[in-house]
């Protein structure tokens, strides 16, 4: 067992008869966030847990085109924390299950969720423990140790079709193979994400982020058409337009399927929120490019 998980708190509880595990990762830096910057805190505590101490100031300085950047990517986080010698993978159709495999190894998560339920608002928060049915979370805005049930972490991150990111160093590649298992590689996470998809569409058809999810899965396996369907449904059942800050999946199906029109309808009114998104910018500048405008 390696030194970080003996120094974690692993105990059996039986209650009922019930096995139960309990985990806390010990090492996790928590640090109220500035505007904006759930993605900047969440660097210092992933990089921290693994050794490389980092200011808040630091990494909004080298994530953020600006002071005022609402986002930050997954992306862009994980690009960060390579620089000091991890890996990450993002992946979607996180469970639960999969949280505890992890957090059993050593790795906390970093999930991408609603800030609170009925929010629009995207955010990030790290997984580092659980007890039971509930999960220990380092929330850069709502506290250091923000416990949420199996069932409100579930809600909070259907918004976002279970994303994670697990980071780690490269000599643990290994094991993070063996939790995430066909999930480890891109294609088989994307090929998950459309079964799973498929199945929540059929049984939820009114809700929008089952379709976006099928869009975003059809999308990376290459199937435009579809994608650019689903996302249709996914905008006429109605997302936020906060979201097409955050997501910009639906403009790239969008505008590879010749819906230039749609990119700029959504563009246009998420603009009306930040207007100097550069991801935001750029997909309206092709869509009226294309258009002729």
């Amino acid at each position: 067992m390696s030194r970080r998980l003996f120094l974690s708190v692993f105990t059996a509880l039986t209650l009922g008869g019930v096995a139960c595990a309990q985990v806390t990762l010990p090492g996790i830096r928590h640090e109220p966030q500035g505007r904006d910057n759930c993605g900047p805190v969440t660097a210092m505590t992933v990089a921290g847990y693994y050794g490389t101490r980092l200011t808040q100031a630091q990494a909004a300085n080298a994530l953020k085109d600006s002071p005022g950047d609402p986002q930050v990517t997954s992306v862009e986080l994980a690009n960060y924390l390579g620089r000091f010698g991890l890996r990450s993978v993002i992946r979607y159709a996180g469970t639960p299950a999969l949280l505890r495999d992890l957090l059993d190894r050593g790795f906390p998560v970093v999930v991408q969720q609603r800030l609170r339920p009925g929010s629009a608002v995207a955010h990030f928060r790290t997984v580092y423990g659980y007890a039971g049915g509930r999960f220990l979370t380092s929330d850069p805005l709502r506290g250091a140790r923000l416990w949420l049930s199996e069932a409100e972490l579930s809600e909070l991150w259907h918004y976002y079709n279970g994303e994670y990111m697990v980071t780690y160093p490269p000599a643990r590649e290994g094991q993070v193979r063996a939790a995430l298992g066909e999930s480890f590689s891109a294609a088989g996470n994307w090929n998950l994400l459309r079964r799973i998809g498929e199945s929540n569409v059929r049984a939820r058809p009114g809700d929008p982020y089952h379709w976006w999810g099928l869009g975003k899965a059809n999308l990376r396996l290459g199937n435009v058409k579809a994608a650019a369907d689903n996302f249709a449904r996914a905008a006429a059942l109605g997302v936020p337009n906060l979201y097409y800050l955050y997501r910009q999946e639906a403009f790239e199906a969008w505008s590879q399927s010749g819906d230039h029109d749609k990119t700029l309808k959504y563009a246009q009114q998420a603009l009306k929120i930040d207007p100097r998104s550069k991801e935001l910018l750029r997909f309206r500048n092709q869509a009226r490019a294309a258009l002729g405008g």
